[in-house]
């Protein structure tokens, strides 16, 4: 499979509580880990600008041998058993230096708003408190704290969710790589106890938008297909399907409500569905992925 992932909108399939806000911007870059094709490599990218950026997993020191990468992906993520999560385990003695990091490129971009969720494991109680910050370009530059940065986890996906936290402009329209790191600042789990090097940890759903400040063509799906009229009441014409494998329309919700492959009608009907929101998903011949948004009305 293509290690080249173009996404855009088709991230709020794994977003729904996110999803309101998520329209007016585009996705620099994402971590959803979908239970298809779950890996470090990130998951969407505006353009080609962060489809070769990777999640890590740091324990200790920078340039001593503290470095752990991730555990498994193959775990259940933020939406049940059909998704995954980056999951990691020593945990242990971790205080303000083990940590979740991504690093990307925000050419073009400003406004920036950052959403991940986390989760401590339950029969494995993993670290309770985190705190989010970032760091500018540069290996002297310091991490400084995100406002409204700080997490405290618990057996589920809705305690430690940073819904669209605001970056700081410094971090704008930046050719080289910031980073932000999910950072533990105490050594207790999600039960008050001490951390055991068996304590789960889980991260998903890590996702970064912003707006265009230089005209930066967001999603080339209108490059591969055409799709008319949208909005529409449910009837969608579908033009020059020659080069896709496959596709498939999801709901808000992540559900999805049609799929075909190989051969496709010109002719896609969904006026026996909800009114609302729908995105569509086409596979190509190289087996990268381009997304859309439709709308019944």
């Amino acid at each position: 499979m293509s290690m080249k992932r173009i996404f855009t909108s088709i991230l709020i399939l794994c977003l729904p509580l996110f999803a309101s806000n998520l329209f007016a911007q585009d996705t620099i870059v994402g971590w959803t880990f979908p239970g298809y094709s779950a890996d470090s490599l990130a998951d969407y990218s505006v353009g080609t600008l962060n489809t070769s950026r990777y999640i890590s997993c740091q324990y200790g020191t920078w340039g001593k041998p503290t470095y752990h990468s991730i555990h498994t992906y193959y775990t259940n993520g933020s939406q049940g058993a059909q998704d995954s999560a980056a999951t990691a385990t020593g945990w242990n003695d971790g205080a303000d230096s083990s940590y979740w990091m991504v690093k990307f490129k925000t050419t073009g971009y400003g406004s920036l708003k950052l959403y991940s969720k986390q989760l401590a494991g339950n029969s494995n109680p993993g670290p309770r408190d985190f705190k989010i910050q970032y760091k500018l370009p540069g290996s002297t530059s310091p991490w400084i704290d995100v406002t409204g940065g700080t997490m405290v986890c618990a057996n589920n996906w809705t305690s430690a969710v940073a819904n669209g936290l605001d970056l700081p402009s410094t971090c704008n329209n930046l050719t080289s790589q910031i980073s932000i790191r999910w950072v533990m600042t105490s050594n207790y789990d999600l039960n008050g106890s001490t951390v055991l090097s068996t304590g789960i940890s889980k991260i998903d759903d890590i996702i970064v938008t912003g707006t265009a400040v230089s005209g930066i063509e967001s999603n080339n799906f209108d490059n591969i297909v055409n799709i008319y009229p949208n909005p529409s009441n449910g009837s969608f014409v579908i033009e020059n399907t020659s080069d896709i494998t496959f596709i498939r329309f999801f709901n808000i919700v992540g559900k999805c409500v049609y799929e075909k492959e190989n051969s496709f009608d010109k002719q896609i009907n969904l006026s026996g569905f909800d009114k609302g929101i729908y995105f569509i998903q086409l596979t190509t011949l190289d087996n990268d992925l381009h997304s859309s948004k439709i709308i019944v009305e």
